[in-house]
C-alpha cells in the first residue's frame, strides 16, 4: 500500500504563503503545541530527541517540555546539555513538569550508539516518541569510527542503529498505553541532491567525493527509514515519519564556505524563505503532538507543519515537496536490509 498522500494534509498553509524570513507568521515550535492542545497532555509519556546542544534539538525540547513528557536530550557534551536543560527548566511555564535527563551520545561511532542505548533502557522502561534531530551536512570527506562515510553515517546508520536498540521498548509503550508510539527522522530537502549510491556508499576512494552527493544521500537515507519503519511496524502501532524543516541558520552550516551560503541566497535570494529556529523546529514537533499522526498517516514527509506531494517542476532547493526517487518500496527495502548488515544486527522481519 503506497504511503502517499492522495490529499495531502496542510493545516498552516495560508501562513506559508507569502513568507518574509525569521519571525515572520509562520509557527514556532510552542505555537504548534499550544494549538496541538498538547500543554501538559504528555504527562506520563517519554521522549527522546537527538542532537540538543544546538539549534533545532534545543527549540524542539523546549516546546515539548511544555507537553509534560519526561525528556531525554541527547548530545556529546553533557555538561553543555546540563545547562541548556537548565535553561529550558527556569524558562518553562510549569514547574512541576519532569526535568528533562542528559543523554551522552556520540553518533560518529556504532559503540557510542549502543553505549547511550543501555544508558537509556537503564533509566527508563518507556519510549514514546524517538526524534533523530541531530545531523552535520556538507562537511569535507570524512569516516567515521566504522569507516561509513560520516553524514551517511552519523545522520542514517547511528539513527538506524539508535531506532533498532530501542525498537522494543517503541513498541512496548505503543502496546501498553493503547497510544502510537512515533519515530520521527529530519530528514531535508536536500534528499532531491540525489539517491542512494548502492554501488559505492561511502565514497570508498574518497576522490569521488562530492558533499552534497553524500548529503543528499543520507537525507533520502532519512526518508527511506522512517517509510520502512511504517511499513513494518505500523500494525503494531509504531509509525514512522520524515520532515524537511526549512531553511535555518544554525551551526549546522559549519562546514560550508561564505561564498556557498551567498550563492545559496542565505543572505539575498532565499532570505525570505528562511526561519528562526524556533519557527525551523515546528514541523518535527507537528510530527511529535499532532493527532492527525495517531494510529495513521504514518510514512509521511512533511515540510512547513504539512504533508508534501511531489515537488513542483523547478522548485527551488529549500521548496517543500519530495523528490522522484521518495517512495520506493524496493528502494526502501534494500537500504533497510543493507542497514541491518552495516550496523552488525541480524535481518529481522
Amino acid at each position: 500500500m503506497s504511503q502517499k498522500p492522495e490529499n495531502p494534509y496542510r493545516p498552516y498553509n495560508d501562513v506559508h504563503k507569502d513568507t518574509k524570513g525569521p519571525g515572520d507568521a509562520r509557527p514556532t515550535a510552542l505555537q504548534i503545541v499550544k494549538d496541538c492542545n498538547a500543554i501538559g497532555k504528555l504527562q506520563g509519556k517519554t521522549i527522546l530527541i537527538t542532537g540538543c546542544t544546538a539549534g533545532l534539538g534545543i527549540e524542539t525540547a523546549k516546546a515539548l517540555y511544555e507537553t509534560g513528557a519526561t525528556l531525554y536530550l541527547t548530545g556529546r557534551d553533557v555538561p553543555k546539555l546540563n545547562k541548556i536543560i537548565d535553561d529550558i527548566v527556569s524558562n518553562g511555564t510549569n514547574k512541576t513538569n519532569p526535568r528533562p535527563e542528559a543523554l551522552e551520545l556520540h553518533l560518529d561511532s556504532l559503540s557510542g550508539v549502543r553505549k547511550a542505548a543501555a544508558d537509556f533502557k537503564t533509566r527508563s522502561q518507556q519510549l514514546n516518541i524517538l526524534i533523530c534531530n541531530a545531523g552535520v551536512m556538507a562537511c569535507p570527506y570524512t569516516k567515521t569510527a566504522d569507516g561509513f562515510e560520516l553524514q551517511l553515517g552519523t545522520n542514517h546508520f547511528a539513527h538506524f542503529l539508535l531506532f533498532q536498540l530501542l525498537k522494543p521498548v517503541l513498541l512496548k509503550s505503543a502496546a501498553d498505553s493503547g497510544t502510537s508510539s512515533r519515530v520521527i527522522t529530519v530528514s531535508s530537502a536536500g534528499h532531491r541532491y540525489g539517491g542512494i549510491r548502492f554501488d559505492d556508499m561511502d565514497f570508498s576512494d574518497g576522490k569521488t567525493y562530492e558533499k552534497w552527493t553524500a548529503y543528499g544521500q543520507s537525507k533520502t537515507a532519512n526518508i527511506y527509514m522512517a517509510s520502512s519503519i511504517e511499513r513494518h511496524y505500523g500494525s503494531q502501532n509504531l509509525h514512522g515519519l520524515s520532515l524537511h524543516p526549512g531553511g535555518i541558520k544554525t551551526e549546522l552550516v559549519r562546514h560550508m564556505e561564505q561564498s556557498e551560503l551567498d550563492a545559496m541566497g542565505v543572505n539575498d535570494r532565499f532570505a525570505n524563505m528562511f526561519k528562526s529556529p524556533a519557527q525551523g523546529a515546528a514541523t518535527q514537533t507537528w510530527a511529535a503532538v499532532s493527532e492527525h499522526f495517531e494510529g495513521k498517516n504514518g510514512g509521511r514527509y512533511l515540510a512547513e507543519c504539512a504533508e508534501c506531494g511531489p515537488m513542483a517542476d523547478g522548485a527551488e532547493v529549500g521548496a517543500d515537496g519530495y523528490g522522484p526517487h521518495v517512495y520506493q518500496p524496493e528502494l526502501e527495502e534494500k537500504l533497510w536490509k543493507l542497514s541491518y548488515e552495516a550496523v552488525g544486527l541480524p535481518v529481522e522481519d
